[in-house]
Formats: structure tokens, sequence, C-alpha cells
């Protein structure tokens, strides 16, 4: 019986003319409705590696901004941080460790990010007023982060400068509606 049904699979491929002709391989990469292979279909490698350093550094300056201030925190004997320390049993000395280790992080990502950003010809800004601004603001983050899906999504990307001018516009945008 198992012999019987190898044959059978090997008289349905041969019947197929797709398989005369290499065509099922191509196929297979298909997204379902005769489109483009999903190879075609992403970004070019480096804008792929400019945007996933950026979101690196994005996360790197997240991390930096977290344990600063649960170092300050612990140390100030806030009851919240405090608790949260107890929960995970961590102390000042982890904090501490933690902090250097992300801004090591963020400073090797800045670095690797200008020499993705020299590729397409983008400046980029001053490295500790840069990275400062990228760690105190939240805000500022979360907006990077969505300008970021946006150039995957579009298959581009926008210098450090374009991205800190569309937030700029996006804080003039809400002075504006808060004004009224």
């Amino acid at each position: 019986m198992v012999e019987d049904e190898k044959k059978a699979f090997a008289v349905e491929e041969n019947d197929d003319a797709r398989t005369w002709a290499d065509e099922l391989i191509f196929d297979c990469h298909n997204d379902g409705e005769g489109g483009m292979p999903f190879k075609d279909d992403k970004p070019p490698m480096p804008i792929l590696e400019y945007l996933a350093e950026f979101k690196a550094l994005i996360d790197a300056c997240g991390h930096v901004s977290y344990f600063f201030n649960m170092k300050k925190f612990v140390k100030a004997n806030v009851n919240k941080a405090k608790a949260v320390a107890s929960a995970y049993n961590h102390d000042l000395r982890y904090y501490q460790d933690q902090l250097n280790e992300w801004l090591v992080k963020a400073r090797r990502s800045y670095a690797i990010l200008g020499l993705h950003a020299a590729k397409f010809g983008y400046e980029m800004p001053a490295e500790n007023y840069w990275l400062n601004q990228m760690t105190v603001s939240e805000d500022r983050r979360s907006a990077y982060k969505g300008y970021l899906q946006t150039c995957l999504k579009n298959k581009k990307t926008l210098s450090p400068t374009e991205m800190e001018a569309k937030f700029q516009q996006r804080l003039q945008k809400r002075l504006k509606k808060a004004v009224k």
C-alpha cells in the first residue's frame, strides 16, 4: 500500500505542467495572491540595517532611562521603587551595573547608527546632547518608533535631523491645540 501511494504521488507531480519549468519553486514564495515574492517585497538591506540600529538605539536609551530612574528612586527610598526592587531582589548596585551596561550599549548603537547613516549621507547630531534627549523624553522615543514603522512600511529612511523636525512639528501641533 505504501508503494502505491508513492507512485500516485509521483504521477501527480509528473502530471502538473508547472513542474516541468520549475515554476513550483518560484510559486511557493508567492504571497498567495499571485503577487511578488516576499523577498522582493522587503526593503533593501541598507535600509533595514539603518532602521534596525535606530530602533536599537531608541531601546537602549529607554533602558538607560529606566535604570537611571530606578537607581535614583531606590536611593531616595521611594516606596514604589523599593517595592519593585525588593520583588525582584535587586539592590542599588544592580541598578548601577545595569545603567552602566545600557549606557555603553547606547553609545555603541549611536556609533553603529552613524556608520549606517553615512551610507545615506546623513549627519548625526552631537552624541551627548542627542542621547540625553532620547533618554529623557519617553514621548520622543515613542514618536521616533512610530516614524521608524512608517519608514519600514514605505521602504525609505529619514535622517535623525528629519525625525527631530517631525517631532518638533508634533509638539507645535499639541501646543496649538492646548492654547485653543
